[in-house]
């Protein structure tokens, strides 16, 4: 048997079309995550937020964050007592929602909140810090590295 155009052509179409399908079930298996589920609402409350951000962005000392054994987040020292600070604290994962950890703010005496690092997968992690003191409110957004 020869080997002709006409078989050329066949196998081009099929090569093809197995090609085409298998993107198709790729794509469709591929996950999109919203970075929120109620985005409208948290829309109409972005102002807010700004004003959080400004608040944060005229203080003198900022967020620190130090990475060995566990991740740990320093806070500046606002108030005499680390209880009057309090707040949400979340670790968003952009690639995978099902990684996010979000919790209380829960300080010890050194303004320190701590995570183990058994609880995180390695990647980038954007920290969203929204705290309050002494009757004002902040907001600090800060990409974190988990190795």
């Amino acid at each position: 048997m020869k080997f002709t155009w006409g078989h050329g052509i066949f196998v081009v179409i099929v090569l093809g079309v197995s090609g085409f399908l298998s993107l198709v079930y790729i794509t469709t298996n591929e996950r999109i995550d919203m970075v929120t589920d109620e985005y409208y609402p948290k829309e109409l409350k972005y102002q807010e937020q700004i004003a959080k951000e400004i608040n944060y962005n005229a203080l003198g000392d900022r967020i620190r964050i130090e990475s060995q054994d566990q991740l740990e987040i320093y806070f500046p020292r606002l108030t005499d007592n680390a209880n009057n600070i309090t707040g949400t604290v979340h670790l968003y994962r952009p690639s995978d929602k099902r990684l996010d950890i979000e919790t209380d703010l829960k300080l010890d005496s050194a303004f320190c909140m701590r995570f183990d690092k058994s609880e995180l997968r390695s990647g980038k992690y954007q920290l969203i810090i929204e705290w309050e003191t002494e009757g004002k409110a902040y907001l600090s957004k800060l990409p974190v590295y988990i190795d």
